[in-house]
């Protein structure tokens, strides 16, 4: 009822991710040759079996999950890094259009319900924003994305189980082992009993190195978690 309210109030009279002119909202943020692009970009190659990244051979497992096994269950994008995928995150983040976070977030929760390895699934985690995010966006992101998925897919979310304890500058233009220390022990776990022996599911934006993903699981099942698969809007590609 809010996104409908929302909408009639602050219709959106171009596509957030091409700027073609129409009326658009939160079910129909983007054009349908947008969204025809996404769906043609969802099967453009082969994904790795365990961390879901898009492959340029034709494997079951990238390198990176090959040589270094991620302590997460599974991870799943709804499609690859690549545009209009990034487009529509950036427009989210750094734009603060919150409106789109419903078709993205209802988007995730499609590929969650129809991987039956996510299955049983007893709590929904968002990956914690930095405090610096918060400050700059006035709102965490992935917190949007994962309210949409929990109302979905009928799980609960919880915000105050996963936090970060460590302010870490910008990943974005750092290497994969920059990325990996930047985020050691950044997080922390509380109301652990919350936690105890359950199926988590962690819901973070995108997927490029895992850093973050590894990072955030290894935390949660040192806690006590059963299992921690994760889910995302967009991933990187892997070989």
């Amino acid at each position: 009822m809010q996104n409908i309210i929302m909408d009639i109030m602050f219709p959106q009279h171009v596509c957030s991710i091409c700027r073609e002119p129409g009326r658009f909202g939160s079910r129909h943020p983007w054009c349908n040759k947008c969204e025809e692009s996404m769906r043609n970009l969802q099967h453009c190659s082969p994904i790795c079996d365990k961390c879901g990244k898009y492959l340029e051979i034709c494997d079951n497992i990238c390198s990176d999950c090959r040589h270094n096994e991620p302590p997460f269950h599974i991870a799943r994008a709804v499609g690859p890094y690549d545009e209009p995928y990034r487009i529509a995150i950036k427009v989210l983040k750094f734009l603060g259009r919150r409106y789109v976070s419903v078709k993205m977030g209802r988007a995730m929760a499609d590929v969650v319900m129809a991987e039956q390895r996510f299955w049983p699934l007893d709590l929904i985690v968002p990956v914690p924003a930095s405090r610096g995010h918060l400050e700059q966006r006035g709102f965490n992101q992935t917190e949007l994305l994962a309210c949409q998925i929990a109302k979905k897919i009928k799980v609960r979310m919880e915000t105050g189980v996963l936090t970060r304890v460590k302010e870490t500058p910008s990943q974005r233009e750092l290497s994969r082992l920059e990325r990996e220390k930047n985020l050691l022990c950044a997080f922390q776990a509380k109301n652990e009993e919350k936690i105890c022996d359950k199926n988590i599911l962690l819901v973070d934006d995108v997927y490029t190195t895992g850093s973050t993903s590894k990072e955030c699981s290894k935390t949660l099942l040192e806690a006590g978690a059963a299992r921690v698969s994760v889910i995302t809007w967009a991933t990187g590609y892997g070989f």
